[in-house]
């Protein structure tokens, strides 16, 4: 009951009173800017000759078991707001090659580096990583809508 009456903008200040620990839930069901498309990324391995590029699977499909258990929920919140943050820092920057630097450009770069030692795919020292975060829309049907950042040829 007190989680339905911390939705009201109104009584949130004083319930927070008494939540000095900050257990009361804050369900924000329709955010104030929520994102219109979907991240997505795609890698592709380089060296000598040019390969196709592959998408990391970062999303999984809906089951209604997930509605009450959802372990992944954080690890895809996290790497969304990577893609966030990292599309943020780049247009700010002036040096654009010093996003290479980014902990977020990092993070997703390191997500990429796991999943290809997951699909043991032999990486040598002669190869290099390109990544891009691409939008789109559907989930099922997916519509790319556009290429959004792309990254430098990144040794692993």
């Amino acid at each position: 009951m007190v989680s339905i009456l911390y939705q009201i903008k109104k009584l949130q200040k004083k319930i927070q009173k008494w939540d000095k620990f900050g257990i009361v839930p804050n369900y924000s069901f329709f955010a104030p800017m929520p994102l219109l498309s979907d991240y997505r990324i795609a890698y592709k391995i380089t060296n000598r000759e040019e390969q196709e590029w592959e998408e990391v699977p970062i999303y999984i499909d809906f089951n209604f078991f997930r509605t009450f258990w959802n372990p992944f929920k954080y690890y895809n919140k996290g790497l969304i707001d990577s893609c966030h943050f990292l599309i943020g820092e780049y247009h700010a920057l002036e040096n654009k090659k010093v996003i290479q630097l980014s902990i977020f450009y990092l993070n997703i770069l390191s997500l990429i580096a796991d999943f290809l030692k997951d699909k043991t795919k032999e990486i040598d020292d002669e190869n290099t990583i390109r990544f891009s975060i691409i939008s789109s829309k559907g989930m099922k049907d997916i519509i790319i809508d556009k290429i959004i950042f792309a990254s430098y040829n990144q040794i692993v």
